[in-house]
């Protein structure tokens, strides 16, 4: 193998660092910013200090070329290093996410019905919008002492088995959704098999009633709610849901009272005017 690959003059990776087999094939494209963006990705709440070499095994790429990265994104203040010399993310990140929050100000004018929803139901509240093939919280109100999960703006969860997640999806129509779809199963073939038909129940359910029902699908010890808001002028889609530790949820709660309850209250918030519904099928 590596005496035809010197033969043939092939590189096992391209000029930025890429292996051959994941180089970006539309030349109008930088691979070494998308690189740089996938070592930015390589953190989470529970990966918060990494290493050269535990970057470069995630992404595939050699050393030095996660070396340069990390260098230039250090010294564009997006990482840091901390006292063992682990990278970490650096608080400039955050900088970038306040003109997407500035505009949007319709966050703050739910925070008191969002409240009220917390409150009724002992649990919290969040708004998610569509991104991708996720959806990002963007407001929450409510944190319960000995809640077992902190839902924070910026994090994101799966479309396909989330109640917001659903609650996205059944906005959309057409050849919206079909392509929407298309993209979770190339993405997620198997998980999103998995959750392929309650996710179809989970939509009909969202355009009949007003709101839909996850019983642990994401996060194992929550059950939520959601319901569709609709869409904003600049073109979000958005969703508000509710959430309780499932210890905590009394055998039909969620579909007799906190689901319809919730869905009044999406009805309600839409009359301001912000949000736009579609006319969906039912």
């Amino acid at each position: 193998m590596t005496k035809n690959k010197e033969r043939t003059g092939l590189k096992e990776h391209d000029d930025a660092g890429l292996p051959r087999s994941e180089a970006v094939t539309d030349l109008s494209v930088s691979s070494t910013l998308i690189r740089g963006i996938e070592v930015l990705q390589c953190f989470s709440s529970t990966d918060q200090a990494l290493g050269n070499a535990e970057i470069a095994r995630r992404l595939g790429l050699n050393r030095p070329t996660v070396s340069r990265l990390c260098k230039t994104l250090v010294h564009l203040g997006y990482l840091r290093r901390d006292a063992k010399g682990a990278f970490r993310l650096a608080p400039k990140l955050l900088a970038l996410n306040y003109p997407m929050l500035s505009a949007m100000p319709w966050r703050y004018d739910l925070l008191r019905t969002m409240g009220e929803l917390a409150d009724m139901c002992d649990g919290n509240c969040s708004l998610g919008v569509l991104s991708g093939d996720s959806f990002v919280h963007v407001q929450t109100v409510g944190i319960p002492p000995g809640w077992p999960h902190i839902p924070d703006i910026g994090q994101t969860g799966p479309l396909y088995r989330s109640a917001l997640g659903w609650a996205l999806l059944s906005m959309l129509q057409g050849e919206e959704l079909e392509s929407k779809i298309a993209d979770l199963r190339a993405l997620h073939p198997d998980e999103y098999e998995a959750s392929a038909e309650k996710t179809s129940a989970a939509i009909t359910q969202c355009r009949r009633d007003g709101f839909c029902v996850s019983y642990g699908d994401w996060r194992p010890n929550l059950v939520a709610a959601a319901s569709p808001l609709g869409r904003t002028e600049d073109g979000l889609d958005v969703a508000i849901a509710c959430a309780l530790p499932r210890y905590r949820t009394v055998a039909g709660y969620f579909e007799t009272d906190m689901g319809p309850r919730l869905a009044d209250a999406a009805e309600s918030i839409r009359m301001s005017g912000v949000f736009v519904f579609p006319k969906l099928p039912k």
